[in-house]
């Protein structure tokens, strides 16, 4: 047997057409934004049942999109109700409710060779009932200077245009509604 894969490796080290070598590059990345809301609500807004705040999917409708707040937990959309068809974008590896979330995996770049660390921290804002969202990007692997400025402006969309928005106008209160926030 060991010599059958030895055979493998010989065949692809002698046809380098065969390998598409890229560069590993790796960035950092922070973002902090102010929310006019407790930090547990904001917290409990950010988790669970995310469908009416995260607005980037594989399906064009996903049935549920849902970051499950807990050790092991599983950021994922499920494509249709019922079916256990989806993606499994992140693993939570780190929680400490309400003031911490890690996430481990690609997200959105699924099917790329990445690592990304993804951390939240909740801090109280300057004010009564203001929250801190900080984000911490950590990225590795396939991927450039470029793509690392997306992933970091895809997050300020998601913190600052999307889940601000719908806190602050009282959607995360009524879920199962369409948010009027976000009406064209």
């Amino acid at each position: 047997m060991l010599a059958f894969f030895a055979s493998l490796f010989l065949i692809g080290a002698q046809d380098p057409a065969l390998l598409e070598p890229f560069e590993v590059q790796g960035f950092n990345t922070t973002i902090t934004v102010e929310i006019d809301a407790p930090r547990d609500v904001v917290f409990e807004a950010a988790t669970g049942d995310v469908t009416g705040w995260w607005d980037h999917s594989f399906w064009p409708d996903p049935a549920e999109m849902v970051i499950e707040p807990q050790i092991g937990g599983r950021f994922y959309e499920r494509f249709e109700a019922g079916s256990d068809n989806g993606t499994l974008h992140a693993r939570v590896i780190f929680v400490r409710a309400p003031e911490q979330l890690r996430l481990h995996g690609p997200l959105g770049l699924s099917g790329r060779a990445v690592d990304l660390v993804t951390s939240w921290t909740l801090t109280e804002g300057e004010t009564p009932d203001t929250t801190l969202f900080r984000i911490d990007l950590a990225m590795m692997g396939d991927i450039d200077a470029e793509l690392a400025g997306v992933v970091r402006s895809v997050w300020v969309h998601f913190i600052e245009a999307r889940l601000k928005t719908y806190v602050e106008a009282g959607c995360h209160l009524e879920p199962e509604q369409a948010c009027a926030a976000f009406a064209d």
